[in-house]
């Protein structure tokens, strides 16, 4: 195999328009070959988390010459998650459990580290990690219970790095630690504890903790500073709202992203010394998605923004980062970009390219000769020319919101108007949908549907005020939002209001029901998929109700009182549910376990409204093996077919 050169800086891409074609469903629900690709810090070796015979896998190669130096397959249930350069040499691996109940692996914490050659691999963190002790005074490693997160790889020590832990515990209410990890032995020292639960310590990327977050027993975000004997907590009105994301060591200043009450996410610079505070960058529209970092020193000098299409703000030229990364935007045009990861030097980079017709695609850039060589593609087998575009666009609520939505057409459609549409709510609801590859949203504008998608109320990434909009409006003014924009896609000609049906996962399962209640005059069908159906039962049953700050989550977004809850819950409102109906759960989800759907589908018969379901054994909270996945889609995209699409219109 040998790398290609694909593009240079001098020349922006050509995209030749050609007739869409239909993608096969097999391909659309396929999980992405390459998930992740990251540069040693010397730059002599790539890491690459792909799918191997239905498993993640991890393979390490050499770029002189190009081959394979190193692999990390386990074996049984475990697999490959997400990974880090631990040093020059060294690559220390998120494991990955599958459950004996379900297909969805799941990361219980353990961390196990390999050369670059494929040696000296061992287990150096979580409930395995331990080692028998004997009579000897060398230190052993010991199994720990809880999940751990690298926060600094420790550059300047070979055979450590820094972890924040997370515990175990039923209740999510134990603190966590910090500890220097050996990833050669898996010998761990204590640093400090945690002043918080739910959180992580921060470090100035030198090995210095500067700050620790958490949230208390009421769910309130709590920000720390590193004090001479513990942590100190930050008090002050802006800082204490914000998130550690960098340091600049040549002006001495800690970033923070600061959610201030009422306004979007701000991007701010503290001389802890001088005790200042400055404003660096915060837009009008949204928050701040993440901190674009200089590739050599690690310092703050841009943001990713997402109003609508991704967008980037420099603050800093970051001693020539700024107009390198503009040019491989133009170049790149119509796409985003980021880079997974840097050489230590900062001279090379791993660029991902994404879009709404590009899963991903990864490129070595050389930031001296501006060379950009394409190296691995995440689903090589989907062509971005068969593939639909996605539009972003948005309107005002009745009472003056900006609500964001995303529109997909199906190939040469769009300006045909009067479509069949299926609306597509996101989960959470404190999410969002971003303008990128939608699967779901591909799988429907492939089979004729133009696919609305709603940012509503309650969404995350609008700012604060936006965000509280949505608290103990579930069943209220959510619902209001995404049925005005189901009228706007109507009034704007994209939509025909006799061909319309919900459907949505999650919090996007409740609304599919929910909304039809609200507003049946909208939809001729719905389908709800892993939907909470019963608030009260989010007290009894789940995940969200085994700590403290969960109750007070729920306290926070849905209410305490019963009526209320009764009267936002679909599971009391059958009785207006009159359209065809399509109910689909796994039978193993913690976070909306399947008595919803079986309380539901129980109620529905009781009124001689039977609906459709599919119950799968073995799935979560969103189903993951291939087979199961062709199943949902082939049944679903009937479902639709029999009631608004072309079935529905040679009726």
């Amino acid at each position: 195999m040998r790398l290609a050169t694909v593009l240079c800086f001098f020349f922006s891409l050509t995209v030749t328009a050609v007739a869409a074609a239909t993608v096969p469903l097999e391909d659309l629900i396929r999980h992405p070959e390459v998930h992740q690709v990251k540069i040693s810090p010397t730059g002599t070796h790539l890491a690459v988390q792909r799918k191997f015979e239905g498993e993640r896998v991890l393979v390490i190669m050499s770029l002189s010459p190009l081959k394979i130096t190193g692999r990390l397959r386990f074996r049984g249930q475990e697999e490959v998650g997400n990974f880090y350069w631990a040093s020059d040499d060294r690559v220390v691996a998120e494991v990955i459990t599958k459950k004996a109940a379900l297909e969805a692996p799941v990361n219980y914490g353990s961390l196990y580290a390999i050369n670059a050659d494929g040696t000296r691999g061992k287990n150096i963190f979580g409930y395995a990690a331990g080692e028998r002790q004997t009579g000897s005074r060398i230190k052993k490693a010991e199994d720990t219970y809880a999940h751990a997160t690298i926060i600094d790889p420790l550059a300047d020590d070979k055979n450590e790095i820094l972890i924040s832990t997370y515990p175990w515990a039923r209740d999510w209410e134990t603190h966590g630690d910090v500890y220097r990890l050996n990833i050669y032995t898996g010998v761990r020292r204590s640093v400090i504890g945690l002043p918080q639960v739910g959180g992580r310590a921060y470090t100035d990327g030198r090995g210095n903790l500067l700050f620790a977050n958490g949230t208390n027993r009421e769910n309130e975000y709590e920000l720390y500073t590193k004090a001479e004997n513990g942590w100190e907590q930050v008090t002050h009105p802006v800082l204490r709202h914000g998130a550690p994301v960098g340091y600049d060591h040549e002006r001495e200043l800690a970033y923070l992203v600061a959610d201030i009450p009422g306004q979007t996410e701000t991007l701010i610079a503290w001389d802890r010394e001088k005790q200042e505070v400055k404003k660096i960058v915060q837009d009008e529209i949204a928050d701040i998605s993440d901190v674009i970092l200089q590739p050599s020193n690690q310092r703050p000098i841009g943001v990713y923004l997402n109003p609508d299409y991704p967008t980037v703000q420099f603050f800093d030229e970051g001693n020539g980062f700024a107009p390198l990364y503009r040019g491989l935007k133009k170049a790149f045009q119509g796409y985003h970009i980021n880079f997974t990861s840097f050489t230590r030097d900062g001279k090379t980079g791993v660029l991902q390219v994404s879009g709404d017709r590009l899963p991903g695609d990864f490129f070595l850039v050389d930031m001296a000769s501006k060379k950009v060589d394409f190296l691995l593609s995440s689903a090589e087998w989907l062509d971005p020319d068969n593939l639909n575009p996605m539009r972003a666009e948005h309107f005002e609520s009745s009472d003056g919101l900006r609500i964001s939505t995303y529109l997909t057409f199906p190939a040469n459609t769009e300006d045909s108007g009067k479509l069949p549409m299926v609306v597509m709510p996101h989960g959470g609801p404190h999410a969002r949908d971003f303008w990128g590859y939608t699967r779901d949203a591909q799988i429907l504008s492939q089979n004729g549907y133009l696919v609305l998608q709603v940012n509503f109320r309650g969404s995350t990434g609008f700012g604060d005020h936006f965000l509280d909009a949505g608290k103990n409006q579930w069943g209220g003014n959510i619902q209001r939002d995404i049925a005005e924009a189901v009228k706007w896609a109507v009034a704007e000609g994209h939509a025909d209001p006799e061909r319309v049906c919900i459907y949505g996962a999650s919090f996007g399962g409740y609304s599919a029901l929910m909304n039809p209640i609200r507003y049946p005059d909208l939809y001729q069908c719905a389908a709800g998929y892993v939907g909470v159906y019963d608030l009260e039962l989010l007290y009894k049953e789940g995940d969200v109700r085994r700590r403290d700050r969960g109750i007070a989550y729920l306290s926070d977004t849905v209410g305490q009182d019963q009526e209320h809850m009764r009267a936002n819950s679909p599971l009391y409102h059958t009785d207006k549910l009159n359209l065809p109906l399509f109910i689909i759960h796994g039978e193993e989800d913690e976070r909306a376990p399947v008595a919803h759907a079986e309380a539901l589908l129980e109620k529905l018969e009781e009124n001689g409204k039977p609906a459709q379901s599919l119950i799968v054994k073995h799935e979560g909270h969103g189903f993951y093996n291939e087979d199961n996945r062709k199943l949902l889609y082939t049944q679903l995209l009937g479902f639709l077919d029999t009631h608004i699409g072309v079935g529905a219109a040679e009726k």
